[in-house]
């Protein structure tokens, strides 16, 4: 149903915007602006490879990084040639136990992905080393029997797969 507010020809009062108006004579924007300043606020927290303050919404989820590169070294840990302080197997022991796994060992993911040869043990395809972090064909370390449903953080329990298929399997057996 339209309202008087969809209409085509009433645009937002804000000086210079003339989005389409929708509430107290405001684009939903400016509205947002107006009516609800810390709707999506931010605050400062460390950077966890390299420490730099870095600016993110209160409720993300991902570990703060501030490049590409930082996110990089957190996605592939030091085995990618870069530098840093983070060390992802003692990040991932820690994960493991959060997640109420038992640790057995830790381990440096590039055990996991030297013993499979860099090829996906879920689809079989060789993984791309050279991918950004975020690319669905970068190697990932995935849990055969997840955390969540009991799995132990063990170098046997392990294998070399896609960003995109670890995150399709999400938290099933393989």
């Amino acid at each position: 149903m339209r309202t008087r507010a969809d209409s085509p020809t009433k645009t937002c009062t804000a000086p210079g915007c003339n989005g389409a108006l929708r509430a107290r004579g405001l684009c939903s924007t400016h509205y947002n602006q107006r009516h609800q300043p810390n709707r999506h606020a931010s605050h400062t927290v460390a950077c966890t490879v390299c420490g730099t303050e870095v600016q993110r919404p209160t409720k993300a989820r991902r570990r703060p990084t501030c490049s590409v590169a930082c996110r990089t070294l957190l996605q592939h840990g030091a085995s990618s040639g870069m530098t840093g302080t983070y060390d992802w197997a003692r990040d991932a022991a820690i994960r493991a136990r959060r997640a109420g796994a038992t640790v057995i060992e830790v381990f440096d993911r590039s055990e996991v992905f030297v013993r499979d040869q860099w090829i996906c043990q879920l689809c079989g395809l060789p993984t791309d080393v050279t991918a950004s972090p975020f690319d669905p064909s970068s190697p990932t370390v995935d849990h055969i029997v997840p955390l969540s449903k009991g799995g132990e953080h063990t170098l046997a329990n392990t294998q070399c797969s896609h960003l995109g298929c670890n995150s399709s399997k999400s938290d099933h057996a393989a």
